[in-house]
């Protein structure tokens, strides 16, 4: 018989019963011949690695979506379009950014391949309930690997886990996190339950920019991060924060996040599991104010706030995906406050850190760039900045939309930021005269 498990709630709380797109687009270019049946071959290998990825969605009763596995699921679907130009592929990630799934008749994911001759460009699609970033990026490297070598070994099968199932033994025994589990989702139900909702609201048109850092600009980032004992993503962060501060105001953006990997608190789902749960942490400069104005300080300051919390996210990580699913009862008033209520006035930065590409030649065909993601959230948007690094450039993608963050402003953001990053570069290593930040930094 054929396995299936319900959604748990953050999965719900992205599947939006199928009625919204939430897609998450990873693009990447090849140079070479693309073989079709190799590349329907590696579609078929890697759907066979996925229980999900072989399950169609079904409802109960109370209607809570189900993942239903198939005994003969259907394919990954492949779209072909015949490649005019660099710039295609761009055009058809916004085209499948806004396509829903249908969940009931395929998987939650598809693929377009824009073939040219000797150049073409692949864009993996997948619905946000299944697939995080990362979860794309392992997705298309194993992809790749079938494409250059058919009997290549794709490491263990994974079969449907929920969210309790990954949570490991040691935490899943622990009866003080049990209640704190219990005793927050208890308090979250009650607020719910005291809400009043209003009408959905509604924002603007959603709109992606993209850009490029080229290899010799990375490499003095990365000299100058090294110098400053700083991770690059610290860096990017101070830059772009101070970038929407000058821009926005201080107190233009609620909040600044970034989503952390779960796996590393999650052993069950390492060797490459897909997941879509992204605890997040929040950005600061750990009480840093405007005297403190040289970029560096800033960015340690930052890093190792950004570390601290990383180090103590686990049990909240537990405490999450336990108490959550206390709330399916919940799940229509907390969707329908959520709609009501004005999102987008945060920022979150988002990078996939440098990929490796050491085995970026696969059987005549070469992976030449792996493109930022770019992805819509609803039913609340947020401003999101995805980051990714490959063959020593960082590709940037801003995604938002006009009401939450006016595309001009977000234009201006993202030119300051690229100066900042640049001065930053520059400036001597470790302790001469800083750059001056662009605006008072206020403790947020």
């Amino acid at each position: 018989m054929s396995a299936r498990r319900p959604f748990a709630l953050f999965e719900r709380g992205m599947y939006l019963d199928g009625q919204r797109a939430v897609a998450l687009v990873l693009p990447a270019t090849l140079s070479g011949t693309l073989d079709e049946p190799r590349l329907r071959l590696a579609l078929e290998r890697v759907q066979a690695r996925h229980a999900v990825l072989q399950s169609l969605v079904e409802h109960d009763a109370d209607g809570r979506p189900w993942f239903v596995q198939q005994d003969v699921p259907p394919p990954i679907a492949l779209r072909i379009v015949e490649r005019q130009g660099d710039d295609d592929w761009q055009e058809q990630a916004r085209l499948e950014c806004e396509r829903l799934f249908d969940g009931r008749r395929e998987p939650l994911i598809r693929m377009v391949w824009l073939r040219g001759a000797g150049r073409s460009d692949l864009l993996l699609s997948c619905h946000h309930c299944i697939c995080d970033g990362l979860s794309a990026v392992n997705l298309l490297r194993d992809i790749l690997t079938v494409c250059g070598r058919p009997d290549a070994r794709l490491g263990p099968r994974f079969e449907l886990q929920g969210g309790a199932d990954v949570v490991p033994p040691e935490a899943l025994r622990n009866r003080w996190l049990q209640r704190r589990a219990r005793l927050k989702a208890a308090l979250f139900g009650a607020f719910i339950r005291t809400r009043r909702i209003g009408a959905p609201v509604s924002y603007g048109a959603a709109y992606t920019q993209r850009w490029s850092i080229e290899p010799a600009a990375v490499q003095a980032l990365v000299r100058r991060a090294k110098d400053a004992e700083v991770g690059v993503f610290a860096a990017l962060c101070t830059a772009f924060m101070l970038a929407c501060w000058s821009v926005r105001g201080v107190r233009g953006v609620e909040k600044f996040v970034a989503p952390v990997d779960a796996r590393r608190y999650l052993p069950a789902l390492q060797g490459g599991a897909l997941f879509t749960m992204a605890p997040t942490v929040r950005l600061t400069f750990g009480g840093r104010k405007s005297r403190d104005a040289d970029f560096w300080v800033l960015a340690r300051a930052l890093h190792e706030d950004m570390r601290r919390q990383i180090d103590r996210l686990g049990p909240a990580v537990y405490e999450q995906l336990l108490g959550l699913e206390r709330l399916h009862p919940l799940f229509d008033q907390l969707l329908a406050w959520s709609r009501s209520k004005r999102s987008g006035g945060g920022v979150s930065l988002s990078y996939l850190g440098r990929l490796d590409d050491s085995s970026r030649d696969e059987g005549g065909v070469r992976l030449e760039a792996i493109h930022a993601p770019s992805a819509l959230l609803e039913p609340t948007p947020a401003s999101l900045i995805t980051i990714v690094g490959f063959a020593e450039r960082l590709d940037l993608a801003l995604i938002s939309d006009e009401s939450s963050l006016p595309s001009a402003q977000a234009a201006q953001i993202r030119q300051l930021a690229m100066e900042l990053l640049q001065a930053a570069s520059a400036l001597p290593a470790p302790a001469a005269a800083g750059l001056s930040a662009p605006v008072p930094v206020e403790s947020v």
